[in-house]
């Protein structure tokens, strides 16, 4: 059921990205996480009740799962933020597989917790995914990595760091309260720069457009609120490697959808990169998989 869940969420984040790039031309980065997570925050709340009063957390493990959720959503609204101002810069394919790298960074960060080296594999799927993702980001006569493309690395390092922590939380909390919790911290976290000098300006026009909502709503609802908490509930349900494998298809996803309804094309360079971070972050967890289950048997043998 793990996996399942799993790809649903990578169909709903791939396509979120379009949502997110509509949404860029009514809000800044800072208002659309506000009012993205504030509506995820309310649509959690509802499935909290929903379920009943039987199946209500209380005590010491609503608490627990509650602070869990601010854990979780203080790295959430720095990933969010730097990948809205990355997509207001570039398309949602580039967007979409330069934030695949996040798969990549959970390995490096995990070997420095540890204060041990990184597995070989891991650094040569992270040489791989870094000649893809300079590929990806430079076009034309540009040498150079440009700003958006910065800004969406910067946030597949932060998503990373999000990832790790949802891993750990996730398995001892009540998934919906870690999800509610976390959507409400990173839309606090953002409101105060929503009325920054260069946010008011689409803040104001956004008052006034009615149809510049139904992007707001799908980056909430949807692809917040539905899709973080079918991730909390399946990497819950199977293995981090695994895990980490299907939800690098959301690059795969996000490119598709900004063809299809926005006709953003690459480059072959492009997408030869893309094919080469695709590659890196397969190659990466796939061996990981393998050396963790080689060393099971090993144990058993034993």
């Amino acid at each position: 059921m793990g996996p399942l869940l799993l790809v649903l969420t990578t169909m709903i984040w791939g396509t979120g990205f379009l949502g997110q790039k509509l949404a860029a031309d009514s809000l800044g980065p800072f208002a659309l996480t506000a009012s993205r997570n504030a509506l995820a925050g309310l649509f959690l709340v509802c499935c909290v009740f929903a379920r009943g009063n039987r199946l209500l957390p209380r005590g010491a493990y609503l608490r627990s799962s509650a602070i869990a959720g601010v854990w979780c959503g203080i790295p959430l609204f720095a990933a969010m933020v730097t990948q809205q101002f990355g997509i207001e810069s570039t398309t949602p394919g580039v967007c979409a597989f330069l934030t695949t790298n996040y798969i990549l960074f959970v390995p490096l960060i995990a070997a420095l917790l540890t204060r041990t080296l990184p597995r070989w594999h891991v650094v040569a799927g992270v040489t791989i995914a870094l000649v893809g993702s300079y590929f990806i980001s430079v076009s034309g006569e540009k040498l150079g990595i440009g700003r958006g493309e910065a800004w969406t690395l910067l946030c597949a390092l932060l998503f990373s760091i999000q990832m790790i922590i949802v891993d750990r939380v996730c398995p001892k909390c009540d998934v919906l309260v870690v999800s509610a919790s976390q959507m409400f911290t990173s839309a606090l976290l953002s409101l105060p720069f929503a009325f920054l000098p260069s946010e008011l300006p689409r803040l104001s026009a956004f008052a006034f457009s009615w149809h510049s909502i139904w992007p707001v709503v799908y980056c909430g609802v949807v692809s917040s609120g539905i899709g973080y908490t079918l991730q909390n509930f399946g990497q819950a349900r199977t293995p981090a490697a695994i895990s980490a494998v299907i939800l690098s298809l959301e690059s795969v996803f996000g490119a598709l959808a900004g063809y299809a309804f926005l006709g953003d094309v690459m480059s072959f360079r492009q997408g030869l990169g893309c094919v080469l971070v695709f590659v890196a972050a397969l190659f990466t967890q796939l061996a990981d998989f393998l050396v963790i289950k080689r060393r099971k048997h090993a144990n058993l043998a034993q």
